[in-house]
C-alpha cells in the first residue's frame, strides 16, 4: 500500500510540474507513424492509439487579437483538468464521463441536445427531419459532403451500422445505451443522405434518447476492421485526436473539415490528467488549467466557497443538476440480498441527509427514484415513506425487526466496492457507520474506474456504493439504463414483471399526465422492493476562468460536450 502511495504521489508531482511549467511553448511532440502532421487541407489519420508522443507543456492560454465586444474569435488552446485516464476510446461501449468527455468532441450524433437550450433537441449530422402522421417514422436528411476524420466521406450506412450497434450489439460489443434505442423496428438508407428509422411504437422519449451525447455515428469500415474503437477515435466531429500520454494529457485539435462552418472557434483542447483534487484546484487556481471536468471530480462545496469570496472576479462558478445519483447496490441474486427484508432493513437505516453531509459535503438532492422535479413523487408522499422521513428511530426499530425476522438478529459481515473519489468513498464509509446500527459490519474496498466497471458488469461483488446516470430528467433515460430488467447497469440484477410492463406502458404513452401516473405507480413499486438503496442526486459545480466564453453546462454531465460553440475571449 505505501509503496502504491508513494507512485500516485510521484504521478501528482509530475503532472503537477507540468501543469507549473513555464508559460514559454514548448517543443511540438515529435509524430508517430500514425500521426503524421498533415497538411491544413488534408484530412488526419484514422489511427489514434494510447501509445501516442507526449503532448507538448502546458502553457499559460497566449493572446489572441482583441475582436469585436462580444463577438467569438478563433484560436487559443483549452486547458482542461481532467480525474483519469480514459479506459478507452471507444463511443459505442464506453459508460463512464471518464472516457467519454474526452471522446465525445470528436464525433457526431444523428441529433444532438441544443447547447444553448438543453431541453431542446436539434440537428447534428441530420439537417432537418421528417415525423410521419403517425409517428413511427423519422427521416433524417443528412448533411451532404461529411468526412470522417480519415478523409473516407460519411454516408447514410455508417448511420446506420452505428444506430444498429447501438440497439442490437453482436457478441462481443457491449452497448450501454441500448434501452435507449429498443423501439427503433429497423432502420434503412433510402440513398447515401438518408436514414430512415421505423419504430415499433411511438416513443415518448426516442428524439431525446437519440440525442444523448453518446450515440454517436462511427466509421463502419474502421469498425469492422478493428472489431471495435477501443484504440482508434475516427469521427466527424469539431475535434480530431492528436495524442494521449498516459497518466498525463489527452490532446485534440481543430478540425478544418468540420462540416459546420465557421466552427469550432478553439485550436484545440488539451485535458491534463491530475486525479487529486485539491492539486487540480490548486492549478485551477493559478491559471494553468481554465476548466474543471464537467463530473463529479469537478469543484468541491468548500472550493466554489472560496472562489466566490477570493477569486470571483476571475473564475466563473456554475451550478447544475448532474443527473448522476449515488446508490448502495444489492445484488438481488445473492443471500442475503435476495431477501426483500433485509434490503427494507437497509433502507429504513440509512440516513440520507447526515450522508450528504459526509459524502457531498452537504451539495446533493434527497430524492428517490427520479431526480428531484416533474417525475419525482411529490414530497408530501415520498418524505413519509419508511426510510425517507425524518422519524429515525423508529426507522431502525423496524429495521432489527426485520433483520431478526430475515434471519439475521445478531447481523452479518458484507464488503462493498466504490470507486476511488471522494465523494463516493466519504459514502460509502458513512453508509459503513450507519449500517453498523442494525449488526450489518461493512468492510469497504476503494477500486479505480476500470475495475469497478469489471466487478460491476461480471456482477462479482456483495454490495457496492457507485452511481448511476440518465443523460436528461426522463424516465427512460434513469429506468431504462439502470433498472430495466437485464440491461447492463442494471447491478443488483432486479427484476419485476409488474415493473417491466409499467415502464413499457409509460414508454409508450403521449399523454403528459397519463404518463406522469404511470411513473408514479413505478416508483412506489420501487420502493417496495428495493432495486437499490438510493442515497442521493449529485449537484455538480463547474469552475472555468471567465475568458472561457459560451460555455454552458447541458442536460446532466453527458450532453453539450463537444465544445464547438467554445471561444477564449480576454
Amino acid at each position: 500500500m505505501r509503496a502504491r502511495s508513494w507512485l500516485s504521489l510521484a504521478r501528482l508531482l509530475s503532472v503537477l510540474s507540468l501543469l507549473l511549467a513555464s508559460c514559454a511553448p514548448a517543443a511540438a511532440p515529435t509524430p508517430t507513424a500514425a500521426q503524421k502532421p498533415a497538411p491544413t487541407a488534408a484530412p488526419a489519420t484514422k489511427e489514434a492509439t494510447p501509445a501516442a508522443k507526449p503532448a507538448a507543456t502546458p502553457a499559460a492560454p497566449a493572446a489572441t487579437p482583441k475582436p469585436a465586444a462580444g463577438q467569438p474569435r478563433s484560436g487559443g488552446i483549452l486547458n482542461v483538468g481532467h480525474f483519469a485516464d480514459p479506459i478507452s476510446y471507444d463511443p459505442i461501449q464506453e459508460a463512464s464521463v471518464q472516457s467519454v468527455s474526452l471522446v465525445i468532441p470528436n464525433y457526431s450524433g444523428i441529433v444532438q441536445h441544443d447547447p444553448l437550450q438543453a431541453d431542446k433537441v436539434i440537428g447534428d449530422l441530420a439537417e432537418k427531419w421528417d415525423v410521419s402522421p403517425d409517428g413511427l417514422t423519422y427521416t433524417f436528411h443528412l448533411y451532404k459532403n461529411v468526412k470522417f476524420h480519415d478523409g473516407t466521406p460519411l454516408t447514410s450506412e455508417d448511420a446506420r451500422f452505428s444506430m444498429e450497434l447501438t440497439r442490437k450489439p453482436p457478441r462481443g460489443v457491449t452497448s450501454p445505451r441500448q434501452e435507449w434505442l429498443k423501439a427503433v423496428d429497423n432502420i434503412e438508407t433510402p440513398d447515401k443522405d438518408t436514414l430512415k428509422m421505423t419504430l415499433k411504437y411511438v416513443s415518448a422519449s426516442f428524439l431525446h434518447n437519440l440525442g444523448d451525447g453518446r450515440v454517436v455515428v462511427v466509421p463502419k469500415q474502421v469498425f469492422e476492421a478493428k472489431g471495435n474503437m477501443k484504440r482508434d477515435i475516427v469521427g466527424t466531429g469539431p475535434f480530431k485526436f492528436k495524442g494521449f500520454t498516459p497518466g498525463t494529457s489527452f490532446s485534440i485539435v481543430k478540425n478544418p473539415d468540420y462540416f459546420i462552418k465557421g466552427r469550432p472557434y478553439l485550436d484545440g483542447i488539451t485535458w491534463y490528467v491530475v486525479p487529486d483534487v485539491a492539486t487540480r484546484f490548486a492549478a485551477l487556481r493559478t491559471h494553468r488549467i481554465q476548466l474543471t471536468p464537467f463530473a463529479s471530480q469537478g469543484l468541491t462545496p468548500s472550493q466554489s466557497e472560496l472562489i466566490r469570496k477570493e477569486l470571483s472576479d476571475k473564475i466563473s462558478v456554475q451550478k447544475y443538476p448532474s443527473l448522476i445519483f449515488i446508490a448502495f447496490w444489492m445484488p438481488h441474486v445473492k443471500a442475503p440480498w435476495n431477501d426483500v427484508r433485509v434490503r427494507r432493513a437497509v433502507e429504513l437505516t440509512i440516513d440520507r441527509p447526515k450522508v450528504i453531509k459526509v459524502g457531498a459535503e452537504g451539495s446533493a438532492e434527497v430524492s428517490g427514484y427520479m431526480p428531484k422535479g416533474s417525475w419525482s413523487l411529490p414530497d408530501s408522499e415520498f418524505l413519509n415513506l419508511p426510510g425517507w422521513r425524518p422519524n429515525k428511530d423508529a426507522d431502525i426499530a423496524e429495521a432489527k425487526k426485520l433483520m431478526a425476522e430475515a434471519g439475521h438478529a445478531q447481523g452479518f459481515k458484507t464488503t462493498t466496492i466504490t470507486r476511488n473519489v471522494t465523494n463516493q468513498e466519504r459514502t460509502a464509509l458513512a453508509v459503513k457507520e450507519q449500517l453498523a446500527a442494525i449488526g450489518i459490519d461493512v468492510t469497504v474496498n476503494v477500486r479505480d474506474q476500470g475495475t469497478m466497471f469489471e466487478l460491476l458488469y461480471a456482477r462479482n461483488y456483495d454490495t457496492a456504493v457507485f452511481s448511476g446516470s440518465a443523460s436528461f430528467d426522463d424516465p427512460d433515460q434513469v429506468f431504462g439504463q439502470n433498472f430495466a430488467s437485464g440491461v447492463p447497469r442494471n447491478f443488483s440484477e432486479a427484476t419485476d414483471p409488474q415493473l417491466d410492463k409499467w415502464y413499457d406502458e409509460q414508454s409508450r404513452t403521449l399523454d403528459a399526465a397519463k404518463r406522469k401516473e404511470i411513473v408514479f405507480n413505478m416508483q412506489r413499486r420501487m420502493f417496495e422492493i428495493i432495486p437499490a438503496s438510493m442515497l442521493f442526486w449529485t449537484v455538480y459545480e463547474l469552475g472555468s476562468w471567465r475568458e472561457v466564453r459560451d460555455l454552458k453546462p447541458g442536460i446532466g454531465v453527458y450532453n453539450n460536450l463537444k465544445f464547438q460553440n467554445v471561444w477564449i475571449g480576454e
